[in-house]
């Protein structure tokens, strides 16, 4: 029955344009790295992922009887698509993927309601180690630069996690194939990356996506023409290195305004233009403020287009 429950879960997945799926054990042990992580204070201000540690170490505590965690991998796009000054990272060019997933991730819900099963499901929105879970389910391994690699596709994708009560049948982790390549790190402009770790505190995604308070000038000084989030790492990373990808989510592509807006007029939008420009993108909720924030600190070389 529960083979027969995850067949038709894969199969509605890859319907719904999921590219991976892999199961791990609700139960399996995350040790103490992300505690440490936390304790460190390299999480830098999102007190969020303090309080809801808890629940993130046990799944019990998001889903009474959870048994199984489904991961699966849906595809963004490798290719910077900006045409102007000021780059964005990739996954934020489309429309925010968090409304895109829910809608896919209810329809599976309802396939595993028919075979008994309770869900709770979540797309980097809910107190789930994602990463943790994926590299459990076979998915990949957790590289240096703190994320999820694929071999033969690397690291350009969302994750989705559906935790249920249902006692599927799971895969098994491969092993970490980073070897001796600490391409990542050396390519983080800030040094965020050591050790296999980030500390948000230097991570320029923090600082341009998540921080509240201004960034600080040695960060800004090497923020180069980023508006919103940093692609360093995975652009350093051999695994992501040019390859066609079969599909993309029409969806996730970044429409023809932003993508030829330079940044310095971007600069000059008030809250209404903000708004309109950011229609259903994953940027719209930083503000008008945090952006033109993140614009003041590029040169006039890198505003122009």
């Amino acid at each position: 029955m529960m083979n027969n429950a995850r067949q038709a879960i894969a199969y509605a997945a890859s319907q719904l344009g999921f590219s991976g799926m892999g199961i791990a054990p609700a139960q399996a042990d995350q040790g103490n790295t992300l505690a440490d992580w936390i304790a460190a204070g390299k999480h830098a201000d999102m007190e969020w992922m303090e309080r809801h540690l808890p629940a993130r170490l046990n799944p019990e505590l998001v889903l009474p009887g959870v048994r199984s965690i489904i991961i699966l991998t849906y595809e963004y796009p490798r290719t910077d698509a900006r045409a102007t000054s000021g780059r964005i990272a990739r996954y934020a060019q489309g429309e925010d993927y968090h409304k895109l997933l829910a809608g896919k991730l209810a329809d599976l819900d309802e396939t595993l309601q028919w075979y008994g099963g309770q869900q709770r499901c979540f797309s980097d929105s809910g107190p789930v180690s994602e990463r943790f879970f994926a590299a459990q389910a076979g998915l990949g391994w957790i590289g240096r630069n703190g994320l999820l690699i694929r071999p033969g596709k690397g690291s350009y994708c969302f994750l989705s996690s559906i935790l249920t009560t249902l006692e599927l049948p799971t895969d098994a982790p491969m092993p970490n194939r980073c070897g001796s390549c600490h391409r990542c790190e050396q390519a983080c402009p800030t040094g965020a990356l050591q050790h296999g770790s980030c500390d948000a505190r230097k991570c320029l995604s923090f600082w341009t996506i998540e921080a509240k308070s201004p960034t600080p000038a040695h960060i800004q000084a090497q923020q180069g023409d980023r508006l919103y989030g940093c692609d360093a790492c995975q652009e350093a990373c051999p695994w992501n290195r040019p390859q066609a990808q079969s599909y993309i989510d029409p969806h996730l592509l970044m429409p023809a305004p932003l993508a030829h807006m330079p940044a310095a007029s971007m600069q000059e939008l008030n809250q209404a233009q903000f708004e309109q420009l950011f229609t259903g993108s994953p940027i719209r909720r930083i503000g008008v403020e945090h952006l033109q924030h993140n614009i003041s600190g590029l040169t006039p070389a890198e505003t122009s287009p």
